[in-house]
C-alpha cells in the first residue's frame, strides 16, 4: 500500500512554531558571532556566574559579576583620542608661547626706537631702562611713579656694579651706606664712552625726577607697598587721611620707612662726579635748584642757581670778559660771545630772583642776556627740518614707495644710538632775522612784566609794549615751520603773553574807569576841560581789550590751547 499524503496530525507537528505577529522576513540569529549584548552579563540573571573555585558569599551584590565596559576597541579609541588631544595641545601652547615671545620682542623693539639705550649695556639693563621710560605716561594719564622709580633704580644698580655694566667706574667715596639700594657716592665715569655717559646721566636724572614725585611717600615693609605719609597710622600722624575705597588698608608707622633716596642724592652724583660734560652738570644744577625752590628753600635755591652760573662760566677760556662774577650780568662783546650754557643759567637765575621779589637784581640780568643774544654772530647754517626727523628713519624720500621701503628696511635694521647734543661750551650763534626766536620772546615777557609791575602810575606803557612785542614774535614762531622743535615753547610763550597782555589792559581800563568816575563826581569843570581826553583813553583801552580777546579766540579756533577759553585771565611769570 502506497502512502500518497501525510496525515494532518503529522504535518501539524512538523510546522515551525512562531509568534502570531512574527514576520516571515525576520533575519536569522547567527550564534557563531558574539553579539555585544552577550559580552555584558546581566546583573538581573537568576543564575549568578562565579569565577573558578570562588568561595560562595551570602551577599547577593558581591556575588554578581562586574560588567566589562572597556573593551579592546574602546581602549584603542581612548588611546587615539588622548594622543590627538596631547598633540594638538602641545601645538597650541607652542604657538601661544612663540606668539608671546614675538609680541614681547616687537614691544621691546618699539620701545628701543622711542627711547634708545647704549649698545654696550647688557640686556637686562636696557630692559629696565625701556620699561621705566614706558611707564612714564603723558600728563593727562596716571603714572605709577613708584614703579618708575623701581625700574630706574634697578638699572642704576647694574650700571654702578663693576661685575655687570660698571666695569671701569669707581666710587669717589667708597664704603658709603646705601639708601634703599642706591649708593649715594658719586662715580668716576671718565673712562666710559660718550654714549654710556649719556645713558647713565639720563638714568640718574630720571631717578631724581621719580624721587621728587614720591618724596611724600613711605614704604610699608610688611607688604612692600608705597603709601602717602598722610594715611599712615601712628603717633606722628594723629588724624590720618582715610584710604580711598578699594585701596589697601593704611599701614602702621612702625612698619614704614623711607620709600626712596632723596632727590639731592642723584643731583649730587652728577654735580660732584668726574667725567660729565658741562651740559650735564648745568642741567643737574638747574634741576636741583628748582627742587629747592619748590621745597621753599629760596636762599639755598639762589646759591644753587649761582653755582650753575659758575659751572657754565668756568668752561669759557676767559670768563671774566663774558660775565660779572658778582652780579651775574653779562658783558656784551662781539669778540667774546657767551656760550649757550651761560645764557641759560643767567636766565634761570634772573627768573628765580624775580619770583623771590628781588626785581632790582633780576631786571639787569634779563636785559644783559637779551643784549648778548642780539650782539651774537648770526648762524649761517641754522638747524633745518631734516635734523628734527626721527632717527629711525633713514634716507628720506618724497615718494610713497620710497617711504614704504624705508619703513620695511628700518624693521630689519637695528636702531642706532642718536648723536649726542653739544656740550654748550661753544660760542652762541643767534638765528637769522627771518626765523623767529621764542627764547627772545620769553625774555621780553619777563622784562615787560617786571617793568609793568614796577612802573609809576601812567608809565605802564613801556611794560605793555614789551609784552605786545613778545606776543608778536611768539605768533610768528607758532606759524613758522622753520624750527618744528620749538613750536611747543612758542605756544606756551604765546599763551602766557596773551594772558599777561589781557591782564595789563584790564588793569589799565579799570584804573581809567575809576579815575573818570572820581573826576566827574568831584568837579563839574573837569567834564568840560578833561573829560573828553579821559573818555578817549577809556575807549582806546576797550578797543585794545577787544583786540586781545580776538587774538585769544583765534588761538582757541586754531586748537592751540583750548584751556584759554576757560581761564582767560591767567597771569604769572612764564617758565620756559
Amino acid at each position: 500500500m502506497v502512502l500518497t499524503s501525510r496525515p494532518p496530525s503529522l504535518l501539524r507537528h512538523l510546522r515551525t512554531k512562531r509568534l502570531p505577529n512574527q514576520s516571515n522576513q525576520s533575519s536569522l540569529r547567527l550564534f557563531t558571532q558574539k553579539h555585544p549584548l552577550l559580552l555584558i552579563t546581566r546583573t538581573s540573571s537568576p543564575r549568578p556566574q562565579l569565577p573558578y573555585l570562588s568561595q560562595p558569599s551570602r551577599n547577593v551584590l558581591a556575588s554578581r559579576q562586574t560588567a566589562r565596559f572597556l573593551t579592546t576597541e574602546n581602549k584603542n579609541y581612548v588611546k587615539e583620542q588622548v594622543w590627538l588631544a596631547a598633540k594638538w595641545s602641545a601645538v597650541g601652547w607652542s604657538f601661544f608661547l612663540l606668539g608671546v615671545v614675538a609680541l614681547y620682542g616687537i614691544n621691546q623693539e618699539v620701545l628701543e626706537r622711542k627711547t634708545p639705550s647704549p649698545e654696550e649695556w647688557s640686556f637686562f639693563s636696557r630692559n629696565h631702562f625701556r620699561c621705566a621710560n614706558a611707564a612714564v605716561k603723558p600728563d593727562h594719564e596716571y603714572t605709577d611713579w613708584a614703579q618708575v622709580a623701581t625700574e630706574f633704580r634697578r638699572c642704576l644698580e647694574r650700571l654702578e656694579d663693576e661685575a655687570i655694566d660698571g666695569k671701569g667706574t669707581t666710587p669717589l667715596v667708597p664704603g658709603m651706606e646705601h639708601i634703599r639700594g642706591i649708593n649715594p657716592s658719586a662715580f668716576d665715569v671718565q673712562d666710559k664712552s660718550a654714549a654710556w655717559k649719556e645713558g647713565y646721566f639720563q638714568v640718574v636724572m630720571n631717578c631724581a625726577r621719580a624721587s621728587e614725585h614720591i618724596d611724600n611717600m613711605v614704604l610699608d615693609t610688611s607688604r612692600g607697598i608705597v603709601f602717602p605719609k598722610d594715611v599712615v597710622i601712628g603717633p606722628s600722624n594723629p588724624s590720618p587721611r582715610p584710604c580711598p575705597p578699594g585701596a589697601e588698608s593704611a599701614p602702621r608707622e612702625e612698619d614704614c620707612e623711607q620709600a626712596y633716596a632723596p632727590p639731592e642724592t642723584f643731583y649730587l652724583k652728577v654735580l660732584t662726579g668726574v667725567g660729565f660734560s658741562t651740559r650735564h652738570r648745568v642741567q643737574a644744577a638747574l634741576a636741583y635748584a628748582n627742587w629747592l625752590e619748590i621745597k621753599g628753600l629760596s636762599d639755598s635755591a639762589d646759591e644753587t642757581y649761582k653755582w650753575a652760573v659758575d659751572i657754565a662760566a668756568s668752561a669759557l677760556p676767559a670768563p671774566e670778559q663774558v660775565i660779572d662774577a658778582e652780579t651775574s650780568i653779562l658783558r656784551v662783546s662781539e669778540v667774546t660771545p657767551p656760550s649757550p650754557n651761560v645764557l641759560t643759567t643767567a636766565t634761570a637765575l634772573a627768573t628765580h630772583r624775580a619770583r623771590s621779589g628781588n626785581i632790582t637784581s633780576a631786571l639787569p640780568i634779563f636785559l644783559s642776556v637779551l643784549r648778548a643774544r642780539h650782539a651774537a654772530p648770526v648762524d649761517i647754517a641754522p638747524p633745518s627740518r631734516s635734523e628734527y626727523r626721527d632717527f629711525t628713519v633713514s634716507d628720506p624720500t618724497s615718494t610713497d614707495i620710497g617711504a614704504f621701503f624705508n619703513i620695511v628696511k628700518s624693521l630689519f635694521t637695528p636702531p642706532t644710538y642718536p648723536s649726542l647734543p653739544p656740550s654748550g661750551d661753544e660760542p652762541f650763534l643767534r638765528l637769522p632775522a627771518n626765523i623767529p626766536d621764542c627764547t627772545e620772546a620769553e625774555l621780553m615777557l619777563y622784562i615787560g612784566e617786571i617793568l609793568f609791575a614796577t612802573a609809576a602810575p601812567g608809565r605802564e606803557d613801556e611794560g605793555l609794549g614789551w609784552t605786545k612785542n613778545a606776543v608778536a614774535i611768539a605768533e610768528q614762531g607758532v606759524a613758522s615751520d622753520a624750527l618744528p622743535g620749538n613750536k611747543n615753547k612758542c605756544r606756551a610763550c604765546l599763551e602766557t603773553g596773551i594772558a599777561n597782555w589781557g591782564a595789563m589792559v584790564t588793569k589799565l581800563l579799570r584804573e581809567e574807569t575809576t579815575k573818570g568816575t572820581t573826576t566827574s563826581s568831584s568837579s563839574l569843570w573837569g567834564s568840560w576841560f578833561g573829560g573828553s581826553d579821559k573818555q578817549q583813553n577809556k575807549m582806546n583801552w576797550e578797543d585794545e581789550l577787544r583786540a586781545v580777546e580776538e587774538v585769544r579766540m583765534n588761538m582757541v579756533a586754531q586748537g592751540i590751547n583750548n584751556k584759554l577759553a576757560a581761564a582767560p585771565q591767567r597771569t604769572g611769570t612764564f617758565i620756559g
